[in-house]
């Protein structure tokens, strides 16, 4: 059975200057993940603009998510649709390139009833073998009830995960995973702000973007190994970085992107049109955000390469 633990960023879109889909550098930065500690990674999502690309596109860059990962950590493809009939086929054609995971939201278009949405990820898990996740996306609620996910477990040995990406998520990971007997796993989403709180309640994995991927890996490292106050003082200094680019999805990409290029991982921070516009001094704001964003992640990776080199030499020493 497949077990996420750790950190498992979605990826984002690089686009060239004609906003076209930039392939050697979604293969960078996968390789930079992967380099970096992700335990998976993840595809094409909300923070790669998967709303903004077409049926082609969102294939194609699960191909390359697929191929580029290579097997050294699970991909876990993101194969959403408004119908039942083409998120089957998108997940089927996951399943066929040898993907790990599929992630899958609700039908956006329609406000269902639950025992439709029941009936949209039954149908789902039935249709493939591979592990399937609920990616409860109510950035603004609650989200779906946890009667839900309990029936959908019960029914299906493949319906192995929830992302949860909703307000206070904490109460509803506990009870999902009591009520299973901790056959589901609890990923947290939306930009990993609830990741102390994940941590606490039982959560095996968190999914933020890659831009700032040291940060989290060190946070849950720190953590798990019972440095818990060092974990939340570290968190707690991303804190106004992730509540400042929280307030809007494309924003939140957006600095997502102009972390990377800093970073020197994708070459551009270019968002697909429309996408939001500042004013100077919005513009000062969330560089001053990036900047201090990007410090911290490479005050982040320098700790942990001197953990693992201390950690190696260790071992040398023991031998």
């Amino acid at each position: 059975m497949l077990r996420l633990h750790g950190i498992t960023p979605v990826m984002v879109s690089p686009f060239w200057d004609d906003e076209g889909l930039e392939e050697n550098n979604l293969r960078r930065q996968i390789d930079f993940a992967i380099n970096n500690g992700a335990a998976a990674v993840a595809g094409p999502g909300y923070a790669s603009e998967f709303y903004k690309m077409s049926d082609g596109e969102r294939y194609r860059f699960a191909e390359v998510l697929v191929d580029q990962a290579k097997k050294r950590v699970p991909v876990i493809i993101a194969t959403s649709s408004d119908s039942t009939y083409l998120t089957i086929e998108f997940s089927k054609f996951a399943e066929r390139i040898s993907a790990d995971c599929l992630m899958v939201t609700p039908p956006r278009t329609t406000k269902l009833p639950a025992s439709e949405i029941v009936e949209y990820y039954s149908r789902l898990c039935s249709a493939v073998s591979i592990p399937v996740m609920l990616q409860d996306a109510d950035f603004t609620g609650a989200g779906l009830p946890a009667d839900v996910f309990v029936d959908l477990a019960m029914r299906h040995e493949n319906f192995l995960f929830t992302k949860l990406e909703i307000i206070m998520p904490g109460q509803k990971c506990a009870e999902i995973i009591e009520r299973t007997n901790g056959r589901m796993q609890v990923i947290y989403g939306l930009g990993g702000i609830a990741m102390l709180d994940g941590l606490y309640r039982g959560a095996s994995a968190f999914m933020p973007g890659a831009a700032l991927l040291e940060v989290y890996v060190l946070t849950c490292e720190l953590y798990r190994s019972g440095l818990t106050r060092e974990a939340q003082a570290l968190f707690a200094r991303l804190i106004p970085y992730l509540a400042f680019a929280l307030q809007h999805l494309e924003l939140a990409v957006g600095m997502e992107k102009r972390v990377m290029a800093r970073r020197g991982i994708i070459p551009s921070a270019r968002m697909r049109h429309p996408t939001l516009r500042f004013d100077k001094a919005g513009e000062q704001q969330i560089e001053q955000y990036v900047d201090e964003a990007v410090a911290l992640a490479e005050e982040c990776r320098a700790a942990l390469r001197a953990s693992a080199q201390a950690g190696a030499d260790a071992a040398g020493n023991r031998r």
